[in-house]
């Protein structure tokens, strides 16, 4: 998928890789889907390192690749401290970045991506309704 393609809309799956992962996730299982908006709202209020490994590999086919762009990325927003091991922040050796580098990508996201504040914003919400049980954040 090309950048600027993905619609809110689209569903995403979770691979085996994804549904493996560790960390604050929302145990996602393997061949589960959710839209890009629900993976968004589960990144930004859980952190969920499941739903951003699913999302890489739905945008670049692989955990690698997207690790690639996203360090391409932060060497042109002028990140020089920032290399990435990982698309989900756990830790790894040599996977580091620092305070002014974070300043940086968080302009770049605020400027030109303020529609990040409609899932950064949100104080309480659901996901996945299903009988007999939901994933609340709060």
């Amino acid at each position: 998928m090309i950048i600027g393609e993905l619609k809110l809309t689209d569903n995403v799956t979770c691979s085996a890789n994804a549904a493996s992962m560790g960390g604050s996730q929302i145990w996602l299982e393997e061949n589960e889907s959710l839209t890009v908006e629900e993976m968004l709202k589960a990144i930004c209020l859980n952190s969920a390192n499941d739903c951003v490994l699913a999302m890489a590999e739905h945008l670049a086919g692989s955990e690698e690749e997207f690790v690639t762009r996203m360090n391409n990325k932060a060497k042109s927003l002028g990140m020089h401290d920032t290399n990435f091991k990982n698309c989900h922040g756990l830790d790894e050796d040599e996977h580091l970045t620092s305070a002014y580098d974070i300043a940086l990508m968080s302009r770049e996201l605020l400027i030109n991506h303020p529609s990040i504040t409609n899932y950064t914003t949100i104080y309480m919400d659901e996901l996945r309704r299903r009988k007999n049980s939901a994933c609340k954040y709060k």
